[in-house]
């Protein structure tokens, strides 16, 4: 079990693409310059290096000389122009940067020492001179003429101020929040329940706080919840996000930039008790210091600023004082956390009304550019901590999102720029990030983490948020392969859900422990192997060839001759490179598709179906309506286009109406007989149908599945579910959910499609529609059962009815409750595969496995059809099938699965 799913990183890189790159920015301006002045060196193996230096007579005597020198400053020009390099001036300017500051260059090659000797006090020589210059970086490295880059210190300093670096740089932020602002949104959300996934798992969120947080982030009702910036003394943090509700007392602090950061209280005066002894350590003030704008750090002439304030608070009780030379009119005492944290909220930090991400990425989209025009113009100390200045800018971006791509972890606290551009292409790119220095990660990453709360343990599964793709949907592939519409539900598009980005990749079951078969998210089917390569074993994306019975890379798919993996026998876990060209068996084939869960036996045989003996049904379409609920919505539509196409298509539409109760069954017949003109309206419980049916074993379970212990399990689905094969076992005809719709005359055709079609069965036959697939029921590739159609008296209908009845017998308190699906998506997922599997569309699917094997294999060629196949187009006679696919599975032909859902909320 994993409590705690990573989600899908695809929607977080999709905010790294674009991102303000100063590293780069710098690299690229400073090659343009260098290539400007007839150097073809990289700035990155350039130093900028400040020497002080002096010339000795070398051993005893005084025929020769040595220059010895003390590196006083180096860097490379990415960094010396990141941090605004201004150097050190020689001897006799005074300190300032003009004519010829840098010093002048010592003649011979240098001799770097960690200090260089005291001169005699009685000398008149300076100690030492000055010099800065530019020197191609050597291993081991030297500094002699002939590395000096013939580019004077002057010069480049004097270029760095030109290029303007800080509207070159602005520029970058300007086109990233045009470009990305949503992406980085969408990031920053999945970032937050990411969190708290982590930390219910973890158990320093309890489930009551947990409901808090996914209020807050729009998995749960809002209501009264109260969501703002927290602020100290007035002072508003532009990320620390403080969540309470107006009937309780419980609060929370999200503090970004942590790899717990949500902090829970039992009330206010807790959280502000915990925050004033957070400010007792200076490397946690100096770190709070960066979640408030920079602007308001320091003191003003007449007022404290944050930095005082977060300083009081940790002394308190005891009182800050001032030093006698503190500048300004300022006084200080006693900073009590009950009074300066969250210091008049009305004023300081109002309740969030809007989307909270997007108020979260406008306040860092704001401070980004405060930051760059405070600090980075600022910027005249030749200090690492300077020059980092510009990365940290884009680390502040990152930070919110390391929870999900802990490979960023190292860049919170910058080791270097190498260190800051390798780890952020790496990030991007996807790659993982080793993490060198454990010490420095974990302060970067740990400095505000909640932890786990003693005798709390760790949470359920359930817990967690997980989420599946709601509806059915029909292939992409198969319609291009067959060149046609194929389905009677949509195709799955593309889609940047927050709440999808947390969704289990399927898997399907697989006796093949080298190969397994995932259903992406947009419910397309993917192989996935594991290769034996001379790196050792590797997993990558596969397409299945059916002449060699191998394997083909899916990235070399495109190849006139790729190479082929193979198996060696069913216990290997890992496909093996294929010397040689396999010409397979069709047992061996057969074996193959079974191991990935496609039941199918090849080659594949069409005669069997021109000797089926099929004859219409009637034609007559039956929809029922159960339930103490007005019909209304898409169910009232839906019903009221169908009775239009059904009577203008020859066909008689019944519509069957539950009377439990009463005045519902008056209001719903006075809505059908003004609209839905020329239907059938009839009283479902005095059909002669019924009557048998409450005289039938069938009947105590529908009648489970309405009352529900007493509404706590109801599933009005589930009970249509077991009526419906009664239903069709008395009438035949077309069985249609209510929400289902008929389909209406195209453009330029003057009837629907079913008035033109005949739709025709064997005697124990089903029409159904193609395959498609249900994330959240768990089915893929699987016939659905919201549309059948049957002659009347077809044994298969009792076969199951039988079946539903046996696995109602193995859970008979199904229906004693059923959980909330927004409460607790995990369990309501696992409750609807439950469902499916005892009265929805997986029994259906396990009769016809037993019952109809030439619709199953239909259903099993769709399946393959569906999977990466390399040689498809020269495996399969694509139009045959789709003819027959036509002829016995055709109802998608005349109707479109409706997408209500009632069995997800009635």
């Amino acid at each position: 079990m994993n409590p705690a799913p990573s989600p899908s990183p695809a929607l977080i890189r999709q905010a790294l693409k674009g991102l303000p790159r100063p590293d780069l920015l710098a690299q690229q301006v400073l090659t343009n310059w260098l290539t400007s002045q007839g150097v073809a060196q990289s700035p990155l193996l350039t130093d900028v290096v400040t020497f002080h230096y002096r010339t000795e007579p070398a051993g005893e005597g005084r025929a020769s000389t040595c220059t010895k020198a003390v590196i006083t400053q180096k860097m490379n020009m990415v960094e010396a122009l990141l941090a605004n390099w201004q150097g050190e001036s020689a001897a006799g300017y005074g300190g300032f940067h003009y004519g010829d500051w840098a010093g002048l260059p010592p003649q011979a090659p240098l001799t770097v020492v960690e200090r260089l000797e005291p001169i005699d006090p009685l000398s008149n020589a300076s100690p030492y001179q000055v010099f800065n210059a530019l020197y191609k970086r050597t291993e081991p490295p030297r500094y002699a003429p002939d590395t000096r880059l013939p580019i004077r210190a002057e010069d480049f300093q004097t270029a760095a101020w030109k290029l303007n670096f800080h509207t070159l740089f602005k520029q970058q932020l300007d086109t990233y929040w045009e470009q990305h602002q949503s992406h980085y949104r969408r990031a920053i959300h999945i970032a937050f329940i990411a969190a708290c996934n982590r930390q219910v798992a973890e158990g320093s969120l309890s489930d009551s706080q947990r409901r808090l947080v996914w209020r807050a982030c729009g998995l749960l009702p809002y209501g009264d919840l109260s969501v703002s910036l927290l602020n100290v003394y007035g002072y508003t943090s532009t990320d620390i996000v403080y969540i309470k509700q107006g009937t309780g007392v419980e609060t929370i602090l999200y503090i970004p930039g942590n790899s717990s950061p949500f902090h829970a209280f039992p009330d206010a005066q807790a959280m502000k008790h915990w925050f004033a002894r957070q400010c007792q350590a200076p490397d946690k003030r100096r770190a709070m210091l960066g979640h408030f704008a920079r602007a308001d750090w320091p003191d003003g002439l007449d007022f404290s600023g944050l930095r005082t304030a977060l300083t009081g608070l940790g002394m308190y009780p005891v009182a800050h004082r001032f030093s006698s030379h503190h500048p300004g009119f300022a006084t200080s005492g006693y900073w009590d956390p009950q009074e300066i944290i969250d210091f008049r909220p009305d004023t300081y930090s109002p309740p969030i009304t809007s989307d909270l991400f997007e108020h979260l990425t406008l306040q860092r989209k704001q401070r980004t550019y405060a930051d760059a025009d405070s600090q980075i113009t600022s910027n005249h100390e030749i200090d690492k901590s300077r020059w980092g200045n510009y990365l940290t800018l884009v680390t502040g971006l990152l930070a919110p999102l390391v929870v999900v791509l802990p490979e960023l972890a190292p860049l919170l606290v910058i080791g270097g720029l190498v260190q800051f551009s390798l780890g952020l292409d790496q990030a991007i790119n996807g790659k993982s990030l080793e993490i060198r220095d454990a010490g420095v990660a974990n302060q970067a990453f740990g400095l505000f983490n909640a932890v786990p709360v003693a005798g709390q343990g760790l949470a359920s599964e359930a817990a967690v948020f997980r989420c599946s793709r709601p509806g059915f949907f029909s292939s992409a592939r198969l319609a291009d392969l067959l060149d046609a519409p194929v389905g009677a539900a949509p195709v799955a598009q593309a889609s940047d859900s927050v709440e999808l980005a947390f969704r289990d990749q399927a898997v399907l079951s697989s006796s093949l422990a080298a190969v397994v078969t995932r259903v992406d998210e947009n419910l397309e089917h993917r192989f996935m192997a594991w290769l034996q390569t001379p790196k050792g074993v590797v997993g990558d994306w596969v397409e299945y060839e059916f002449a060699s019975d191998s394997f083909v890379r899916a990235r070399d798919a495109h190849m006139i001759a790729p190479l082929r993996w193979r198996l060696a026998d069913g216990h290997n876990t890992a496909l093996t490179l294929s010397t040689q060209r396999h010409i397979a068996t069709d047992a061996q084939r057969t074996s193959t598709l079974r191991a990935l869960g496609i039941d199918l036996e090849v080659p594949i045989d069409y005669a069997p179906y021109e000797q089926l003996q099929c004859t219409p049904i009637p034609r007559l379409i039956s929809s029922v309506w159960l339930g103490d609920s007005v019909l209304h919505g898409e169910f009232l539509e839906a019903l009221v286009h169908n009775t239009r196409v059904a009577l203008i298509s020859g066909y008689r539409y019944q519509i069957l109406l539950s009377q439990n109760a009463p005045q519902v069954f008056q209001r719903n017949m006075q809505l059908l007989r003004a609209r839905a003109v020329g239907a059938q309206l009839l009283p479902l419980e005095t059909q002669g149908f019924f009557q048998a049916f409450t005289q039938s074993a069938y009947y105590p379970q529908y009648l489970a599945a309405i009352a529900g212990n007493g509404g706590r399990g109801r599933n009005l689905a589930s009970a249509c579910d077991i009526l419906r094969y009664r239903l069709l076992k008395h009438y035949g005809g077309l069985y249609l959910d209510a929400d289902d719709r008929l389909l209406d005359a195209s453009s330029g055709q003057f009837s629907p499609p079913l008035a033109n079609l005949t739709l025709e069965t064997t005697e124990d036959g089903l029409l159904l529609s193609p395959p498609v697939s249900n994330d959240q029921l768990g089915m893929y590739v699987k016939f659905n059962s919201s549309m059948i159609g049957s002659h009347p008296d077809n044994p298969t209908l009792d076969a199951i009815s039988e079946e539903i009845l046996r696995r109602y017998g193995l859970e008979p308190n199904f229906y004693n409750s059923r959980p909330d699906p927004r409460q607790a998506p995990l369990l309501f997922r696992a409750y609807a595969r439950r469902l499916s599997q005892l009265t929805g569309p997986a029994v259906l699917n396990d009769v016809v496995d037993q019952q109809l094997p030439r619709l199953k294999e239909l259903r099993e060629i769709c399946h393959l059809l569906m999977s990466p196949v390399y040689d498809i187009h020269a495996t399969l006679n694509l139009r045959l099938f789709h003819a027959v696919l036509q002829q016995h599975v055709p109802l998608d032909r005349v109707a479109r699965i409706g997408r209500e859902h009632s069995w997800a909320h009635t």
